[in-house]
């Protein structure tokens, strides 16, 4: 259960697997996370060429670039078991320099450091 007031969240009760009573926690936030969500894609034209996974998520190489050229995928919308914003952060940074690399043309990704 979510506690507080006007003010906000002031804690949560819980209960351990197996326990037989709650147990508060003083807490000023809370994060939910459902596990088997299905990422919101309604705002996506199935009819656009987009693929989309069998869980609802839409479907990238390894570079987050999705069927269609030019359009990439990244974060929560892939649907991964990786809720985190890290992994957000991470997949646009990979689409950041597919990106660059598409819009240049080039066949590879440029880097711009170089380990000696």
């Amino acid at each position: 259960q979510i506690n507080g007031d006007n003010a906000g969240v002031t804690g949560i009760d819980i209960r351990s697997f197996g326990a037989e009573a709650d147990e508060h926690l003083d807490v000023e936030g809370v994060f939910i996370y459902v596990a088997g969500q299905k990422p919101m894609t309604d705002f996506i034209s199935h009819s656009n060429g987009i693929e989309f996974k069998e869980d609802g998520g839409v479907l990238v190489d390894e570079e987050m670039a999705t069927s269609v050229p030019g359009v990439f995928a990244i974060g929560d919308i892939r649907n991964t078991p990786y809720k985190q914003v890290v992994v957000a952060a991470a997949d646009g940074c990979i689409a950041a320099m597919a990106i660059d690399k598409y819009l240049k043309g080039r066949k590879r990704i440029k880097v711009d450091w170089i380990h000696q």
